[in-house]
């Protein structure tokens, strides 16, 4: 849609027939605010979007590049220059969440930065009114200060729209940047709706790539978009619009937020979307299922988001039954302490199992457990995948009696630091591990062996039965030797590894005596 040129020849012969006057600002020009080219043109495009409904934007809002003159137009919309004039004033401040602008200063400011910073001109024709933003000089004590000021004719003939013009203008990317940053149902940027109301919305994002310095997140510059307030002010890492109208911050700015803020205005859209808009947002965060706070204030972890989703989700039983048929193999893993060893080695235990299930588990925050997925120990012990241990019987305390005699003779040196961990069996063939041990601390006074400190005390160490037959010798060696190198610590841990070497140095040194233990082995036969 386009409009007359403000400098029409009707115009020109208004203009002449109407002596000017000056209306003094008090704004210093050299006041301390730097806005970018991107800032100045949002806030005067603010002007006009605050002034049209959203769902009419499209059509009753216009602009083009003319001759180096920017001209925005929108029909059937007139107001007071007065509102222009004060510092704080501003139409909109009873608005409740109605408006993109609300502090009374952007088109001051605007003016000054266009002015001063770019050389850029503005005129505004309303009304039967004409403004253009100029300079003055102030008397303040006895100095000549340069001020902001507007050069008014009224009178004019009165017009049912409202033309800004700012010249010079060749911008049009910062322009196409500063248009595309108002949320309106025909922004291009949006892709079909998947929820709407008056205070918030959730849209797919469209194919449409963003321009290069639209609002984003620092650290978080993915497709994702965050309308707060009609504006948008940050970005994630998922193809979403995700709109807070009712939004009101304190920053006149309206700098880009942090992803702390982000996180925090999703979390607020979450919570009030309906189960099937919640279904639908839940499966495309499928990448944060699992997430969870890594320190104990964490206000960049999505695991509230999760949260508030699921439970919105679960709130209608079709609805979940619907997530859960896609949905089959999540497991519930709640936080685990590695202080508290019990569930902590049942934790490692229930791991190994979904690595040899077969299947393909996932993990999941507490929340899903509102959707009635299990949790991963009780999946485990259903499917009777934990370790159950006994004591040995009297064929497999003979074997037993072999380990500990090549643990005796390869690492003389280390047994006397430790003493040999009784060895049980582990009777359960379901279970992943084929040897266990439970690690605990010694504290920081503990022995060394081979320049390694011995870092843990193992109360037990516990074989599969099936190590423990006539034809395993060489598994049951390993296994039982590598238990025992959980004394310098866990399986990925560099004291382990070296451990391990130490104690595959040993065995190469000593390989006449392995082959007499392998044949006094073989010599049990096989136990009743």
């Amino acid at each position: 849609m386009s409009w007359q040129p403000e400098r029409s020849e009707h115009h020109q012969r208004e203009a002449s027939s109407a002596a000017p006057r000056r209306i003094p600002l008090n704004l210093i020009f050299d006041y301390p605010v730097r806005w970018s080219r991107y800032k100045v043109l949002r806030d005067l495009i603010q002007n006009f979007y605050d002034s049209i409904p959203r769902d009419e934007w499209a059509a009753r809002f216009s602009h083009r590049i003319e001759q180096g003159r920017l001209t925005l137009t929108s029909k059937d919309v007139d107001f007071s220059y007065d509102w222009l004039i004060p510092i704080g004033a501003s139409t909109k401040r009873d608005g409740d969440g109605d408006y993109a602008g609300y502090f009374g200063e952007g088109f001051k400011i605007a003016a000054l930065c266009a002015l001063r910073d770019f050389g850029w001109t503005i005129e505004v024709r309303s009304r039967d009114w004409h403004l253009r933003v100029v300079t003055e000089t102030l008397d303040v004590d006895g100095r000549q200060l340069q001020a902001l000021a507007y050069e008014v004719r009224n009178g004019l003939e009165p017009t049912a729209d409202t033309l800004l013009t700012i010249a010079p203008f060749q911008d049009s990317v910062t322009l196409e940047t500063a248009l595309l940053s108002f949320f309106y149902p025909d922004n291009p940027l949006l892709g079909e709706a998947i929820w709407t109301s008056p205070t918030a919305a959730v849209y797919h994002r469209s194919q449409q790539p963003k321009p290069p310095d639209y609002p984003a997140t620092y650290n978080d510059r993915g497709p994702g978009i965050l309308f707060a307030g009609f504006q948008a002010l940050g970005s994630f890492s998922y193809p979403l619009v995700v709109c807070l109208h009712d939004h009101r911050g304190n920053d006149r700015e309206r700098n880009n937020l942090y992803r702390m803020d982000v996180v925090k205005l999703v979390g607020m859209v979450a919570a009030r979307l309906p189960p099937d808009a919640a279904d639908a947002v839940l499966r495309i965060f499928a990448g944060r299922w699992y997430e969870r706070p890594r320190k104990r204030y964490d206000f960049e972890s999505w695991y509230p988001i999760i949260d508030k989703l699921v439970h919105r989700l679960a709130a209608s039983p079709e609805q979940a039954a619907g997530f859960r048929a896609d949905n089959p193999h999540l497991l519930v893993a709640a936080r685990i302490k590695r202080s508290d060893l019990p569930r902590y080695n049942r934790r490692r235990q229930a791991l190994a199992w979904i690595r040899g299930s077969g299947r393909r588990y996932r993990l999941v925050q507490e929340a899903f457990r509102a959707l009635d997925y299990p949790d991963l120990e009780d999946a485990c012990a259903e499917a009777d995948g934990f370790t159950i241990t006994r004591d040995p019987d009297p064929c497999e305390t003979q074997r037993i009696a072999i380990l500990e005699s090549v643990a005796k003779t390869l690492l003389p040196d280390l047994l006397e630091q430790i003493e040999l961990p009784p060895c049980k069996v582990i009777e359960n063939p379901c279970t992943a591990w084929q040897g266990m041990t439970t690690c605990i601390r010694t504290g920081a006074t503990a022995a060394r062996w081979r320049g390694l400190r011995i870092r843990n005390r193992l109360p037990y160490v516990a074989l599969m039965a099936t190590l423990l037959r006539q034809d395993a010798f060489g598994d049951a060696v390993s296994t039982y030797l590598h238990e025992l190198g959980h004394s310098f610590g866990g399986d990925s841990s560099a004291a382990f590894s070296h451990a391990l070497s130490e104690m595959l140095s040993a065995t190469v040194c000593h390989a006449a005596q392995i082959g007499d233990w392998q044949r006094a082995w073989n010599d049990l036969g096989e136990c009743e």
